[in-house]
């Protein structure tokens, strides 16, 4: 029964994702109040521009990561094979939705599976909640997550939001720093952390750093919201769809998130509203090592298969280098070195406000 309901949310959510509506970067584009500092003389050739990004191992041609998002159905199958052909064949990292429904149900194995045996030559990152890595199966089902897949690495998404407004959600998240504490103690592999939605505080990611973590993947607020698609599950007459409503702007905004999480000396992943090679530059010059999206890709994916997936990739590839160039930089660690940009309101009002008590 659990695994018919598990199996049943993920089809519902890659029907719900589709919508326009659980989008917040169609009302409020944080990225827009992120300008980078335009150098109308650049002193190098476009073309010696380098985008590589070396990252578990790998030697990338961009610093991007096709965010997890979907899998355990058979519906998922095609998606993920078109977004492994495409990070093969443009050589950018990806990773896989929640493997969940794959520990309840070795039927559906097949729709992780397909990224590995597609996408041998760049990073694969598993992917397990936090409420899945609680207890005394809690390392045996990380264990699992990443030998299913040869993942080489795991993302531990935080989703309390999502929980809590999903009908059928996790409520109970204690213990959960002592089972991050002991899965980064056990795993052969890096533990990466990441949010789905609502950002990654200063504070946290200090946290985060003391029991040994060393990546975080912001999912700041301002992209696909999963309290909203939580809700259109919910009964149309209850309270958690209301809930959902009011929530949906819940979180610390990505470009707030990204300069706090990196501000702890962690390595960052900036995601959260990604929508084009110029969010990916911006969140790069802000502090994040990366950039990282779904929704681009997940959408490209459905509509035009590997192909439109990798076109979208050479989009954001293209935007990250001329973002790159005209700033004066050569590279992206140049970028973000930088500080090439400037915050406008209310984005600098909420930065000062926290950095007042911060110190960042």
């Amino acid at each position: 029964m659990r695994e018919d309901l598990t199996n049943r949310r993920k089809v519902e959510h890659i029907e719900i994702a589709l919508s326009d509506d659980i989008d917040l970067s169609n009302n409020c584009r944080w990225f827009d109040f992120v300008r980078l500092i335009h150098n109308a003389l650049p002193d190098s050739s476009f073309e010696e521009t380098q985008l590589n990004w070396s990252f578990l191992g790998y030697e990338l041609e961009a610093p991007l990561l096709i965010e997890g998002m979907t899998g355990g159905h058979e519906a998922s199958l095609k998606i993920n094979e078109a977004l492994a052909r495409a990070a093969q064949s443009e050589r950018v990292a990806i990773g896989v939705g929640s493997q969940r429904a794959a520990l309840k149900d070795y039927s559906v194995v097949g729709t992780y599976r397909v990224v590995r045996e597609i996408a041998r030559d760049v990073p694969v990152i598993a992917n397990l909640g936090i409420s899945h890595i609680l207890g005394e199966e809690g390392v045996d089902n990380a264990k699992a997550a990443v030998d299913m897949i040869d993942a080489d690495a795991i993302a531990i998404h935080l989703n309390p939001l999502q929980e809590l407004i999903q009908p059928e959600g996790d409520r109970n998240f204690s213990d959960s720093l002592i089972s991050l504490r002991d899965l980064v103690r056990e795993l052969d592999v890096p533990v990466l952390v990441k949010e789905v939605g609502s950002g990654i505080s200063y504070e946290l990611s200090l946290t985060l750093k003391r029991i040994g973590i060393e990546y975080v993947d912001v999912a700041g607020q301002g992209g696909t919201s999963w309290a909203l698609i939580e809700g259109k599950r919910a009964p149309s007459d209850s309270i958690e769809r209301e809930a959902s409503i009011r929530f949906s702007e819940w979180g610390i905004p990505t470009p707030i998130s990204i300069i706090e999480a990196s501000s702890s000396g962690l390595t960052v992943i900036g995601s959260g509203g990604v929508r084009s090679g110029l969010d990916a530059a911006k969140c790069i010059a802000l502090g994040a090592e990366a950039a990282g999206a779904a929704r681009p890709f997940f959408k490209a994916a459905i509509e035009s298969g590997a192909d439109g997936v990798s076109r979208k990739i050479r989009s954001f590839k293209f935007e990250m280098k001329l973002a790159t160039f005209l700033t004066g930089s050569s590279t992206p660690d140049q970028l973000r070195l930088r500080r090439a940009y400037i915050l406008l309101e209310p984005l600098l009002s909420m930065l000062r406000i926290r950095g007042r008590f911060l110190y960042i």
